[in-house]
């Protein structure tokens, strides 16, 4: 009779040890699956955020400034189509530029017409694609929504005066300039309107590196460079002028050009 007790007494005292043992490991795992982050822990993991950080914005605004450069040269694709189809139903002359015309204005002491935006808009549809997205860069007071200069300095100098350029004029269409993008402002005296939906190269050179600088409207808009629409259609991101790949005039292969 002693003995059943004494194993029903050891039954008790084993399940005790099996609770308290199951206890102990829940209680373990409980604090080991709460335990707080150290200091130290938590320091590793900012520093670690700090140099993925760094690591990846340069890569993003590297991105941006070349979806930029992208969505220009598609603008400036547009913006020859335009152009070309103006000269077809136009006798082969391209929209001609006069002085500082606003959109909706009309050059009453120059050309008589409508900016060169506003002339080749019907054949675009668009005015969005006359918004370089780089002209954001410019300081407020710097930006407008017309970005892009009307490439017609052989006419300028040909006629001695203000002139629509005539597509059969040219004889290098892959390396005349027919426009390109602009930010029309600079520290010196030579400023475009940034309401200026006219801009022009007639007397102020709008490549960098074409003229002198006291005659050059700021150009580097895109990683220090710009875009460049040529007479065939083409558009291609340059440091500055390349003598071997543009010109400015109707059948030489020269730079930007001066009346005086």
């Amino acid at each position: 009779m002693n003995a059943p007790r004494r194993e029903s007494v050891q039954h008790r005292t084993d399940d005790g040890g099996r609770d308290d043992l199951m206890k102990h490991d829940f209680s373990t795992n409980w604090r080991a699956q709460n335990r707080a982050f150290t200091l130290i822990e938590l320091l590793v993991v900012i520093a670690i955020i700090a140099i993925l950080a760094a690591l990846l914005l340069p890569a993003l605004s590297k991105a941006k400034y070349s979806a930029w450069t992208a969505r220009c040269i598609s603008n400036l694709h547009q913006i020859g189509l335009g152009m070309k189809m103006f000269a077809d139903d136009n006798n082969e002359c391209y929209p001609e530029s006069g002085g500082d015309i606003p959109w909706g204005a009309i050059d009453t002491g120059g050309s008589g017409k409508a900016s060169w935006m506003e002339q080749i808009y019907p054949n675009i549809g668009n005015t969005n694609v006359f918004n370089c997205p780089g002209n954001v860069q410019l300081p407020e007071q710097y930006q407008g929504p017309f970005n892009y200069f009307n490439g017609c300095n052989a006419a300028f100098i040909t006629a001695g005066g203000i002139a629509p350029v005539k597509n059969s004029s040219v004889l290098f269409p892959s390396a005349f300039v027919l426009g390109g993008d602009t930010a029309g402002t600079r520290s010196g005296k030579i400023l475009f309107d940034p309401l200026d939906a006219d801009k022009d190269d007639y007397t102020q050179n709008c490549v960098g590196g074409a003229a002198a600088d006291s005659l050059t409207e700021f150009w580097q808009v895109h990683n220090l460079g710009q875009n460049i629409l040529f007479a065939d259609g083409h558009s291609k991101w340059y440091k500055g002028f390349n003598p071997g790949e543009m010109t400015f005039g109707y059948n030489t292969m020269t730079n930007w050009m001066t009346l005086f």
